[in-house]
């Protein structure tokens, strides 16, 4: 209704003004294009749908003076239409949770080694590799992968065989091996320098045995033994008691000798021998 009003009031207008003012096309909703004198159109708010277009310039005398110049004055501007696009909404926003780092999870824990026990007589166990061959056949070791295998075969577990117990002799030469080369010193009882009965108590020290000081108490102690029943370790006397030195086996004798060769090997029947003694 508003717009039919709006239509007949344009009319009317156009009733007075006809041929008095310059006009230009408007077009209106429901009754079409039509011719609005600029004046009238200012006065109502219209806006020519015509674009704004200047008169071409007169090719004779200045634009001003020219009867064809547009007046600048009554052009009615038509500001052209634009269309806004709305612009792209912002993306929904990362939810929190997201954010948060990955709950730490508690580490793989490494495999146990393959490993296996191994005893060893005297010694102890070890902890060797799993894929170590069983250790079978030796005397005082035991190995838990053979042990296994005898189990699982049924067959009794062998016992290993203690080793042998070492004699108080077989210590004492150990010790006085250790100190092969060493210098003779007329009253030397060790560690660096012996005489003969020095060495000898020093070499029973180091087994746990006290033996007398000098070579004549040596022989008077301990138990005789015959010179065809010795054993590593057994006292032999030279000289009426007057040298001593320890079977060491096989018709040999291990001994402090004198200043020139210090601690050395010799033959058993290299000197007259008085007797042996067990200690």
């Amino acid at each position: 209704m508003t717009g039919v009003l709006g239509a007949a009031a344009v009319g009317a207008a156009l009733l007075f003004t006809a041929g008095e003012a310059h006009a230009a096309p408007v077009t209106v909703p429901g009754i079409g294009s039509i011719d609005i004198p600029n004046e009238i159109a200012a006065q109502f708010g219209i806006i020519a749908a015509a674009p704004q277009v200047p008169a071409p310039e007169s090719t004779a005398g200045d634009a001003g003076d020219s009867p064809g110049a547009t007046d600048p004055s009554r052009l009615v501007g038509i500001p052209g239409r634009m269309a806004i696009t709305p612009a792209d909404p912002l993306p929904d926003p990362v939810p929190v949770q997201s954010l948060s780092p990955e709950p730490l999870r508690p580490a793989t824990p490494a495999p146990a080694p393959d490993v296996r026990t191994v005893v060893v007589a005297g010694l102890g166990s070890f902890t060797v590799p799993g894929g170590l061959p069983p250790l079978v056949g030796i005397p005082g070791v035991t190995d838990a992968a053979a042990t296994g295998m005898s189990e699982a075969a049924g067959a009794s577990v062998p016992v290993p065989a203690a080793m042998p117990k070492r004699s108080t002799g077989q210590r004492a030469i150990d010790a006085a091996r250790s100190k092969l080369g060493a210098y003779y010193r007329a009253g030397g009882n060790g560690p660096d320098s012996f005489d003969c009965s020095g060495f000898v108590q020093w070499s029973y020290r180091q087994a746990g045995v006290e033996l007398p000081r000098t070579s004549y108490s040596q022989l008077a102690a301990g138990t005789p033994v015959p010179l065809d029943d010795l054993q590593p370790g057994d006292l032999v006397s030279y000289y009426g008691g007057g040298h001593s030195a320890m079977y060491l086996g096989d018709g040999q004798i291990i001994h402090a000798s004198d200043s020139s060769s210090g601690v050395k090997i010799s033959p058993l029947n290299n000197m007259p021998v008085t007797g042996a003694r067990r200690f």
